[in-house]
């Protein structure tokens, strides 16, 4: 996975703890779903244990298709927490090249 994927998408989480528009929160839906999925697919081709059910677990809080309701306090604490949480286990997703 390119390291500008894992940043930006870090970064839309931590701008996601703010009061924004409701389409920003979809469209983060969106980026944090399809980069956690396949950060679970690297780390488990890579024989990772544990990453693979992390990033496949957040992968499924941040999908679009089935919301999980929370309330607004709730999320920005899962929005910050994720972001650190993809800012911390970046290197064992980078791409080798």
């Amino acid at each position: 996975m390119p390291t500008a994927v894992i940043y930006i998408c870090a970064a839309m989480l931590f701008v996601g703890a703010a009061p924004l528009p409701y389409g920003y929160y979809m469209l983060l839906r969106l980026v944090a779903c399809g980069v956690f999925a396949f950060a679970a697919f690297v780390s488990f081709d890579r024989k990772h244990k544990t990453l693979p059910w992390v990033f496949g677990l957040v992968a499924l809080l941040f999908n679009p298709i089935i919301k999980v309701h929370l309330p607004k306090e709730v999320w920005a604490l899962v929005d910050v927490a994720t972001a650190i949480l993809l800012l911390a286990t970046a290197k064992p997703v980078k791409s080798n090249a």
